[in-house]
């Protein structure tokens, strides 16, 4: 068994979170990364998915909760066709 991808986030309450990374994918020219979280936080459960839409600038890549559902459908669609 491989090692699993992470990445951690600071939350708005100032603690780290760490979520697994499931896929990293292109859609429509922008790249998103379909993440689970670790462990329980607060609102988030660890077998909840959630799409991040990444946007780099030249400061660095920016995550942002994708909340379009015909996005987040399409993600979806494309990473299940992977499979």
């Amino acid at each position: 068994m491989g090692k699993i991808e992470t990445i951690k986030f600071t939350g708005e309450n100032g603690k780290e979170m760490t979520f697994e990374i499931i896929a990293d994918l292109t859609y429509e020219d922008y790249n998103y990364l379909i993440l689970r979280p670790l462990k329980k936080y607060d609102d988030l459960d660890p077998d909840q998915a959630i799409v991040f839409r990444v946007e780099s600038t030249v400061d660095g890549d920016t995550y942002i909760i994708e909340e379009n559902d015909e996005i987040i459908d399409a993600i979806e669609e494309i990473y299940n066709s992977e499979l």
